[in-house]
């Protein structure tokens, strides 16, 4: 693949922009029918609950006015690890259709190089069997039945293609107030979120500028947020973490979500996953499984931030032989900051520490990394 020019969009095509694209949120968010809090209550190779949702989680475009914004955080880790937040719409705006997109790019130690780059420019949408989201000739696509998706981008002489599939076919949707994947307080408008893949595979390629073709390989987490009008004034920030550890024979994922409000109010959301690898392998998975997956129960999630040290702890029960879950993290140098749309900045800062996870019947010991995301919108968080 070649990078071409960034933007090039027809005529016809830009003038088409602003009355063809919309933001459309799932049809399942917001209403009160969503049981996928798994509560430590056994394994869920494939939720019967919630996967026919999995397909609403992805980019929503549809040909019809309407405004909102939307992010996805892509995080691979692997060969390099990468970070790829993809955005539309303002969060400043409350009536400002998604026409223009970003896409913010991490890609960490090539060849002793951190790539850092922002892609801006017009959105179009192709609907189909196969749908397409494109900035100039960067596209994100994915299948009707959200079982995969594919990356295609072009960045600072940098050609980045990645092919991923789920290993699971399950959504978990937070559900503050009990409303299908709200993050926020009930009322309008609503703040909204996602784990629409907990558990993927990527593989590809990137082409360096000095025409070396570098092999991808690694397991991967996708993230959604959004809401139909801009920032909330009752949100006064916004933070989210992925975990991922190796600990002999299984990789766990710890996802968590933090909402802050002006009256006080602090809502917590958490997923926990599990994919036993086939021996041997990285990407070929004998079972994966949710352990679990909880919205502001503090007997069920305990999270603490202070400083950089995060720790969360989930209890243990019958499907773990009652034995406990913990995550003990600090967090290091910053990965990336980007400029929101609507002003704000969202920074990236590594997460490292260990973690003590049931495993046959035992308690292991195991090293876990990740990545934790600020908002800084309306919060200033220290981290020093």
């Amino acid at each position: 693949m070649h990078c071409k020019r960034l933007f090039p969009v027809s005529a016809a095509a830009a003038s088409l922009l602003s009355s063809v694209l919309a933001f459309q949120p799932g049809a399942d968010y917001g209403l009160a029918k969503t049981t996928n809090l798994y509560n430590c209550s056994g394994s869920f190779p494939t939720s019967n609950v919630t996967a026919t949702n999995s397909a609403d989680t992805l980019p929503q475009i549809e040909p019809s006015s309407g405004a909102g914004w939307e992010l996805w955080d892509f995080f691979m880790h692997g060969t390099f690890p990468i970070i790829l937040r993809w955005s539309q719409g303002d969060q400043s705006q409350c009536d400002a259709a998604p026409v223009i997109g970003n896409i913010d790019v991490v890609i960490l130690d090539v060849n002793g190089t951190n790539v850092r780059s922002t892609v801006t420019g017009p959105l179009t949408y192709k609907d189909g069997d196969v749908k397409v989201i494109s900035i100039g000739d960067n596209t994100i696509q994915w299948d009707a039945a959200a079982q995969w998706y594919n990356v295609t981008l072009c960045v600072d002489g940098y050609s980045l293609v990645l092919n991923t599939f789920q290993a699971m076919l399950d959504t978990f949707h937070p559900n503050v107030g009990k409303y299908n994947g709200r993050l926020s307080s009930v009322g309008d408008p609503g703040v909204f979120g996602s784990v629409p893949i907990p558990r993927g595979h990527s593989s590809g390629y990137l082409a360096t500028p000095d025409q070396q073709n570098i092999t991808l390989d690694g397991l991967t987490v996708l993230t959604h947020t959004f809401s139909q009008k801009a920032l909330p004034p009752y949100i006064n920030g916004y933070t989210a973490a992925v975990v991922w550890g190796y600990s002999r024979a299984f990789y766990d994922t710890h996802i968590f979500f933090q909402i802050d409000e002006a009256n006080g109010t602090v809502h917590e959301a958490a997923y926990l996953g599990r994919a036993i690898p086939v021996p041997g392998s990285t990407d070929i998975f004998q079972s994966t499984s949710v352990t679990y997956a909880v919205t502001d129960d503090a007997a069920l999630y305990h999270l603490s931030t202070s400083g950089k040290t995060i720790n969360a702890t989930l209890p243990g029960c019958p499907a773990t032989n009652n034995i406990s879950y913990s995550f003990n993290l600090t967090t290091g140098s910053v990965l990336g900051e980007f400029t929101d749309m609507g002003g704000g900045k969202t920074t990236y800062y590594t997460l490292n520490g260990t973690t003590l996870a049931p495993f046959g019947g035992i308690a292991v010991n195991g090293t876990v990394a990740g990545v934790f995301e600020v908002s800084h919108e309306r919060l200033s968080v220290s981290l020093q």
